[in-house]
């Protein structure tokens, strides 16, 4: 079994739940489930319907899930302004932000493969101050991850922390698509083992309960480098477990609410990762 770092090693001290955001994100979350698990068989998700505020090609399951939860929203009268992939930024004239990828993974979805999520993260003005994060598998039984600024970080209710780094049974998780920077490929001897799974949310949530020791993404395209949407919430959740996420000149990760804020990163549960990863 991997070696946790414990609670107190982190520093982190449990404080009473919020049970009203929680209970609105976890809302937010079963509705996009509950959606997705009703479509029929034959909807094709992968079609493509037009262009995000991102820029970015919008699939049809994108539009469906991130309507869905605009719809909710709707409906429970939800203070929040929105920043979306698709839709942009909606200002509801509120103070604090939901930063939301409906569908994180989607390529993993349209192609049947069970590892995407929807990820969820309340903001003020920029990543940095986000106070609450939840990511919730649309597969399987639904997992669900949550994460309080100052509360520590949660799988299914029960208490998650990164892992000790140990060498000889590493994992880390990369990204590895075709602008993949050539610096991969000295990261990827590392550890012990590699996964490419394509869904960051998810793979940063592996790095928050230990099961994986990081997840590196360095992408030679800048249109194609990480965004606020894609992982402000598992940045919570991975940090409230004890890790941190940082760029690749080793700096505390954060970003603006805007699509167009876009860098790479690398999210590490041990310190003695970061070291490796980023020595020159």
């Amino acid at each position: 079994m991997r070696s946790p770092i414990t609670t107190q090693e982190t520093n982190i001290h449990p404080a009473p739940d919020t049970p009203d955001v929680k209970a609105v994100l976890t809302g937010i979350a079963d509705e996009v489930m509950r959606r997705y698990r009703e479509l029929p068989k034959d909807f094709a998700g992968h079609v493509k319907v037009g262009r995000g505020a991102s820029g970015s090609e919008t699939s049809r399951i994108d539009r469906f899930a991130e309507d869905a939860v605009l719809d909710y929203m709707k409906q429970e009268d939800i203070g929040l302004n929105v920043l979306s992939e698709e839709i942009g930024f909606v200002d509801n004239g509120a103070n604090r932000t939901l930063v939301l990828d409906p569908i994180d993974g989607t390529l993993n979805c349209t192609h049947g493969i069970p590892f995407f999520s929807v990820s969820l993260a309340v903001c003020t003005e920029r990543m940095g101050d986000c106070d609450f994060a939840l990511v919730r598998s649309l597969t399987g039984s639904g997992d669900t991850y949550f994460a309080r600024r100052g509360g520590g970080a949660t799988l299914n209710g029960h208490r998650i922390a990164v892992s000790r780094y140990r060498a000889d049974e590493s994992v880390f998780t990369v990204y590895d698509g075709r602008d993949a920077d050539p610096d991969t490929d000295r990261v990827r001897n590392i550890p012990s083992r590699v996964r490419a799974m394509g869904c960051a949310s998810l793979e940063m949530c592996l790095v928050a309960q230990g099961a994986v020791d990081a997840h590196y993404m360095n992408c030679s395209n800048p249109r194609r480098m990480i965004r606020i949407v894609d992982i402000a919430a598992s940045a919570l959740m991975l940090r409230e477990a004890g890790g941190e996420v940082c760029d690749l000149e080793g700096k505390k990760y954060d970003l603006s609410l805007s699509l167009d804020d876009r860098k790479n990163f690398l999210a590490y549960g041990d310190q003695a990762v970061k070291e490796l990863v980023l020595r020159s």
